[in-house]
């Protein structure tokens, strides 16, 4: 991305990204640049070859230049194995704050702001655990039970509005996606009518709230996501109103006024 190095799957910038995808959200990385979103482009390169050094191979025959330089320069490369760290690590290796002639100055804050604004730090997701009565049953089950075998469940994780929390649910397949929206109300104290559940692979909005988990493919495992609950658009409904002259009669057309 932005004509920079190639990202490897396996690093964890990479995967924040492409988790944040599947999940249907825009990647934090790319929400500085573009806050107004911006189109994807997907392309399928599996079978392509990436060179990391982006050069094609010398063709001819070739001698090494300088050997007794490149061992003395890999020599002191070897003795710091892993000098690279990430920029939360780098935060964190320095003070909170320093008092200098009585005054309390911030050290990390201003750093990582400039940190952010070159190369975004990586959102922490914060993932809560839901008590729900199947969970509660299903821990009294391993205890007395342990051998007896599990029965059907749905495993649910459903990221805020915000992507900053993610909420744990072990439903039975016969709950409800009222049930849901009320162990999530409790949880977060909040109404139940002010968020709605709604999923994007495929794109799904569960308003029904006696739908069972079991019918809207819930079951075993799936992935949701919140969103504060639009308000109904408004309609316009005309009816007569006063004339803008002289006179109590009414206007012969009509004159819009809000339902």
């Amino acid at each position: 991305m932005f004509d920079g190095p190639f990202q490897p799957f396996y690093d964890p910038s990479t995967q924040r990204c492409l988790r944040d995808i599947l999940d249907g959200f825009f990647p934090l990385e790319l929400q500085r640049l573009y806050p107004n979103g911006v189109p994807f482009k997907v392309s399928d390169l599996r079978n392509q070859v990436y060179l990391e050094d982006g050069l094609d191979p010398f063709p001819g025959e070739g001698r090494v230049v300088g050997r007794q330089r490149m061992h003395k320069a890999l020599d002191r490369v070897e003795e710091h194995p892993g000098s690279r760290m990430t920029a939360e690590k780098f935060l964190n290796r320095l003070p909170k704050f320093v008092i200098r002639q009585g005054e309390v100055i911030d050290i990390r804050g201003p750093i990582r702001d400039t940190l952010q604004n070159c190369c975004p730090l990586p959102a922490r997701i914060q993932e809560i655990v839901v008590e729900t009565p199947t969970l509660a049953a299903e821990r009294e089950r391993s205890q007395e039970s342990p051998n007896t075998p599990a029965p059907p469940l749905s495993m649910l994780r459903i990221k805020s509005e915000n992507g900053e929390q993610a909420f744990l649910l072990m439903m039975q397949p016969d709950n409800t996606i009222g049930d849901v929206r009320a162990l999530l109300a409790q949880a977060r104290v909040m109404d139940a009518s002010a968020f709605e559940i709604f999923s994007t692979f495929p794109p799904t909005l569960y308003q029904d709230d006696t739908l069972t988990l079991q019918a809207a493919g819930l079951v075993p495992k799936a992935a949701l996501l919140l969103r504060a609950r639009r308000a109904p658009k408004s309609s316009l409904k005309f009816s007569p109103g006063p004339c803008p002259g002289p006179g109590p009669s009414p206007c012969p057309g009509p004159s819009p006024s809000p339902q």
